[in-house]
């Protein structure tokens, strides 16, 4: 398979996703791996999870210790075979549009967010925040930015031009 990148480019991600939802695997776990592990210690991350865009479970795993959901449209029957955790098949607009409906300690996003339409992640951000006071995104590069009214970035660790974001939600008193 080519870069995952490239393979959106040319099929589009909703087209990718049904070609390859049962045998998607991230390409990138080494350094998914490597981030998580020195943030879960450094931000003490714990409880109860979201893992927002679960793909095939790789950061869930990584989690095992914690009580982790995952919502993923397009890989629900994977993550559930890899990982034993449900999954809620939700796509971004459908989070827009009837929230998540359970709170979780930390949203963990890994490699996805900068999927969302530009237009929708005000109020992705804003429904993200009325479950959860942490926000946590891995990203390979800048995209994006979540600072704004709902989120306010507190710590960010970067290797290997990757980087894990931490936010803390604007609107709750901790």
């Amino acid at each position: 398979m080519d870069a995952i990148i490239n393979e959106y480019k040319k099929y589009g991600v909703d087209t990718f996703y049904r070609l390859h939802s049962r045998d998607y695997e991230n390409p990138h776990i080494d350094i998914i791996e490597n981030l998580l592990s020195h943030a879960k210690t450094e931000w003490n991350i714990s409880g109860n999870i979201l893992d927002l865009c679960c793909g095939s479970g790789e950061v869930s795993h990584m989690l095992e210790d914690c009580n982790v959901d995952g919502i993923d449209p397009y890989t629900k029957e994977l993550y559930e075979a890899n990982t034993g955790n449900d999954c809620i098949p939700m796509t971004f607009k459908d989070i827009v549009e009837n929230g998540i409906g359970k709170e979780y300690d930390f949203v963990i996003c890994s490699y996805a967010m900068h999927l969302c339409e530009k237009s929708m992640l005000p109020m992705l951000l804003y429904r993200i925040g009325e479950v959860s006071d942490n926000l946590i995104i891995l990203t390979p590069h800048k995209k994006p930015d979540c600072n704004g009214n709902f989120f306010k970035e507190v710590s960010r660790i970067k290797k290997e031009r990757r980087t894990i974001i931490l936010y803390k939600n604007r609107l709750s008193n901790v």
